[in-house]
């Protein structure tokens, strides 16, 4: 039986004592390729969260965003281009809103815009890493 790549262990929260489920996936060195979503972007999400920074459809939106990043080619830059009615569709949310929450994340700093009046955005690259194992590394942020 080949290296266990998937682990669920429950920890005690430092901060506040209270049992969390810990769960890490490992990818092997031998991965082509893999996203990667660093801890600082949970982080980030779990505290304008609970401090009512970021609203259920603006979750909604991110996590479009990180569904497309992973479906990205490993040699992208990671920018997706939007067409806010296919995006209003897909999220089951007014075209209209949807484009609201677009900059209100880009305003947050959860998205980066490509150009102003073009519609092309990507995550921050501090939070997602999409390549390969070998380079991981280098594209950790330093926080």
């Amino acid at each position: 039986m080949g290296k266990k790549l998937f682990f669920k262990k429950k920890v005690i929260d430092a901060e506040t004592g209270e049992y969390i489920t810990a769960i890490a996936f490992i990818p092997e060195p031998k991965d082509k390729e893999f996203a990667k979503v660093f801890k600082l972007f949970g982080e980030r999400l779990l505290e304008d969260l609970a401090n009512r920074q970021l609203t259920g459809g603006e979750l909604k939106i991110l996590a479009w965003f990180l569904a497309k990043t992973i479906e990205l080619p490993i040699q992208s830059e990671m920018w997706i281009p939007v067409i806010y009615e296919k995006m209003a569709e897909e999220v089951r949310l007014n075209k209209d809103v949807v484009n609201r929450y677009v900059k209100r994340l880009v305003r947050k700093g959860y998205l980066e815009q490509l150009a102003p009046k073009r519609a092309v955005f990507r995550l921050k690259p501090e939070y997602v890493y999409k390549g390969y194992l070998v380079k991981l590394k280098e594209a950790e942020p330093d926080f």
